[in-house]
């Protein structure tokens, strides 16, 4: 796999928090010996920022970290100051995204639980054009034709020669809510069953039927990437923000609930049924 700055801002910054907490060093101290804030600090360690290798040398100085280790973090330091073919796109997205966007884009494979609108990865454009102007306030045009060039870019990740592996659960409100009115809701339903078509893409329904579960009212997605090195993220977006966690602890809670949310989903078979179904009966 090449270096992607997103992935490697966070093995750097993992690496990083782990040699603080076994120098026994709060985020206070890093700061002082830094001459800069706490909060720098923290990004660095959540992988939300680039990182320069001057800051790296200091930190590892600070931790008495083994000569050894300062070539390789200074490397991913380096890497993780380069530009992503989605940083032009970062200043119209949600704050925080473009985080989101770069893990994606290294991702192997990308377990997603959706509440309430069709993940963006399998919108179709007149879909993602309606969620735009509704669902995210007043969009300047200029903006608009911005934020869908990148989500088609995004939507490369589902095709070539090594595709994502994208599975996706939809609570069944989803294929009913009328996003951009009837016909666009048809076809994107359409859009649903074509994309479970291809072997790299699940597409489950979590029925009505299922009552409560773990991740109601969660948009959530776990992102597994190649790197064995690299932890597991978990992304939960709602319209303010992005939060990431990749704790061992907290990414076992989300891979538990995906395991359940396994259990209650109906079958793919059973699930392009009704999403066909429901298409089939939304009128003209």
């Amino acid at each position: 796999m090449g270096h992607n700055s997103a992935l490697d801002r966070r093995l750097l910054g993992g690496e990083l928090r782990a040699l603080r907490e076994a120098a026994g060093r709060t985020h206070r101290e890093v700061a002082d010996h830094l001459d800069c804030s706490q909060g720098k600090i923290s990004q660095i360690e959540l992988g939300k920022v680039p990182v320069r290798t001057s800051d790296v040398r200091l930190m590892l100085e600070l931790y008495q970290a083994p000569e050894d280790s300062l070539d390789r973090l200074r490397g991913l330091a380096a890497e993780s100051k380069k530009t992503g073919w989605w940083q032009p796109y970062a200043k119209v997205m949600q704050p925080g995204f473009d985080t989101y966007i770069g893990l994606e884009s290294a991702a192997q494979q990308v377990l997603a639980f959706h509440c309430d609108l069709v993940p963006a990865l399998l919108q179709t454009h007149d879909y993602a054009r309606s969620v735009l102007s509704d669902a995210t306030g007043p969009t300047t045009t200029a903006t608009a034709n911005l934020l869908l060039a990148a989500l088609e870019k995004r939507q490369e990740r589902l095709i070539g020669s090594a595709p994502l592996d994208y599975s996706v659960l939809l609570d069944e409100a989803t294929l009913h809510r009328i996003v951009g009115g009837p016909t666009v809701l048809r076809a994107q339903l359409e859009h649903l069953v074509l994309m479970s078509y291809r072997r790299n893409v699940t597409v489950r329904v979590l029925p009505y039927s299922a009552g409560a579960h773990p991740l109601v009212g969660d948009n959530v997605s776990l992102v597994s990437v190649p790197d064995p090195s690299a932890p597991n993220v978990v992304c939960l977006q709602n319209s303010a923000s992005c939060t990431y966690l990749d704790k061992p602890g907290q990414v076992r809670r989300y891979a538990a609930a995906f395991a359940r949310l396994d259990e209650l989903a109906l079958g793919a078979k059973d699930s392009s049924r009704m999403i066909a179904e429901v298409a089939d009966r939304i009128p003209n």
